[in-house]
């Protein structure tokens, strides 16, 4: 009977941690307004906010002033893609990257809008655009599929 009990124990434990999101994630900062270099950030959504940190920089967002979330996928040839093709329906000539655009105004004398550009993994991308839809209640935009309208006058 003990032997339940702390079998029942193991797995409440285990899934109070599993329900536990993920709010930090490597991305290369690809530019941007932001003084720091094009190399790894860790990006972290916690708290109503967004954090980028990067040897010992640290920028915080409040997600409040967060104003557009664009994200996107930028789909290239590899190198050698007459022969990684040869493979039928594995796509193996082509290299997907993932990015995620953020822009948000600062508060202050001078109000200034602050955009910036990650690239992240297929995986990160998923979860941090999540993240970041959840904590701002914005829906990001897909700028190459966004519907354009034409008037005839």
């Amino acid at each position: 009977m003990k032997l339940l009990y702390l079998a029942a124990g193991l797995l409440l434990a285990t899934g109070a941690f599993a329900s536990e999101a993920k709010t930090s994630y490597p991305a290369i900062y690809e530019g941007g307004s932001l003084p720091l270099n094009h190399q790894k950030v860790k990006a972290t959504v916690e708290h109503g906010q967004l954090v980028f940190e990067q040897r010992g920089q640290r920028v915080v967002v409040s997600a409040d002033q967060i104003t557009a979330i664009n994200c996107g996928v930028d789909v290239r040839r590899r190198f050698g893609a007459m022969f990684l093709d040869v493979v039928p329906k594995m796509r193996l000539g082509t290299a997907e990257s993932d990015y995620i655009g953020v822009t948000w105004t600062t508060s202050g004398e001078r109000p200034s809008q602050v955009e910036v550009l990650f690239k992240l993994s297929s995986r990160e991308y998923r979860e941090f655009l999540a993240a970041l839809e959840n904590s701002t209640g914005r829906k990001a935009v897909d700028p190459s599929k966004v519907p354009t309208v034409v008037r005839y006058d």
